[in-house]
């Protein structure tokens, strides 16, 4: 007995002594670990070299050649200016003035190109001293204007009335008739086509509508020709021709009513 008590007390002594590990014991002691992380902080300082820019902009002086125009200076002279003649009155330079003009206008405007008047009858009785000077010209007043052109044998006259017209009512002075006639001399007046003194009655129908155009004996020797362009009582062309043959010169231009013998 004593025996067995004593080998319990050994075995258990011995147990005593053995590591908890070598016990079996399952109780797990974990050691805390402080982990101390020092940060280096490391500081940059960049120092930027100051820079300066200098930009030179490059000067360009651009010299303009001075450049002069001459206008050459144009003056326009009565010389310059023309008179042509139409069926429906005058054009003075650049003035129209168609048959039922103001007379002291029209004179002013040819007087202004063609110089001042050769003759100006004034104001007349159309049965008296109008009758002679013009012919039979509407009642009861005429007035005559001429100018010397293309030399001293070449004329252009006007004729103004105050009678009912087909332009004016009675009592209005104005424009109704021309006659031109004389040399084929340069200076003279032409009509709106280009037909003047001198021209050819081939010319003439050239010029013209055939058609309004007629061409025939003079009534006052039928050896001469009489030539008339749209004829009408009031308006119209008509003149005087050396002959009818196309070859014959045109010896005068008439316009407008005219007066009678």
């Amino acid at each position: 007995m004593r025996v067995r008590v004593a080998l319990l007390v050994a075995v258990a002594f011995l147990v005593a002594a053995c590591s908890p590990d070598e016990a079996g014991d399952t109780s797990t002691s974990t050691a805390e670990t402080s982990t101390t992380s020092t940060h280096a902080t490391t500081t940059t300082s960049t120092t930027l070299a100051p820079t300066t820019t200098t930009s030179t902009a490059a000067t360009t002086t651009t010299t303009l050649a001075a450049t002069t125009t001459t206008v050459a200076s144009t003056t326009t002279t009565a010389a310059d200016l023309e008179v042509e003649l139409s069926d429906e009155g005058i054009q003075a330079g650049p003035d129209w003035l168609p048959f039922g003009h103001d007379d002291d206008d029209l004179v002013a405007k040819l007087s202004a190109i063609l110089g001042p008047p050769a003759f100006d009858s004034g104001w007349l009785d159309s049965q008296t001293d109008g009758w002679q000077q013009f012919g039979v010209c509407p009642d009861p007043n005429v007035r005559g204007v001429s100018w010397d052109v293309g030399g001293a044998d070449g004329s252009l006259l006007t004729l103004f009335t105050d009678a009912d017209s087909d332009f004016w009512t009675g009592g209005v002075q104005h424009f109704f008739a021309f006659s031109h006639g004389g040399s084929s001399d340069p200076g003279n007046p032409t009509t709106t086509e280009g037909i003047g003194i001198g021209s050819s009655l081939g010319d003439l129908k050239a010029a013209y509508d055939p058609a309004k155009l007629v061409i025939e004996e003079a009534w006052f020797d039928p050896a001469q020709g009489a030539w008339s362009y749209d004829a009408q009582d009031w308006t119209g062309l008509w003149g005087f021709a050396t002959g009818q043959t196309d070859a014959h010169a045109v010896t005068s231009i008439n316009g407008g009513r005219g007066c009678g013998e």
